[in-house]
């Protein structure tokens, strides 16, 4: 997968755009994305926002799962947050699990910068037919 075309695509994705969320890696088998925290996304206390760590992890899926040349959107996802983050770096890996021809289901680990895993995230999605091309 050409990772030029993919970031390309995904720059009019304007949420993750104002995270400033990279995609590292892009396939539809696994997708690693991060983002530096800015004091925008922290919450009350100064930790890094819930919110945060849940729009990473879907931003990872839904570059993975679209990467299948067919427009997939989330059904459902749920998230099980562990720990605070160490510093402002987030890495999220998306790894598929399950796909048939409409549903798939995704993996998603969240770690900071120091690879604690913060939370795991798990998005099941659909898989329309709507084609969506990358080249």
């Amino acid at each position: 997968m050409n990772l030029q075309k993919v970031n390309e695509f995904f720059k009019k994705d304007t949420l993750a755009q104002l995270l400033g969320i990279e995609i590292l890696q892009a396939s539809p088998e696994k997708s690693v994305c991060t983002m530096v925290v800015s004091e925008n996304f922290l919450n009350a206390k100064g930790g890094v926002h819930g919110g945060t760590i849940y729009s990473i992890a879907d931003f990872a899926f839904a570059v993975a799962s679209n990467l299948s040349g067919k427009v997939t959107v989330t059904l459902d996802a749920n998230v099980s947050y562990f720990k605070p983050a160490k510093d402002n770096i987030l890495v999220a890996t998306a790894e598929l699990v399950s796909v048939t021809r409409h549903t798939c289901n995704y993996s998603v680990s969240v770690c900071d910068g120091e690879n604690r895993l913060l939370a795991k995230v798990n998005l099941n999605g659909y898989r329309t037919d709507t084609d969506i091309n990358f080249d």
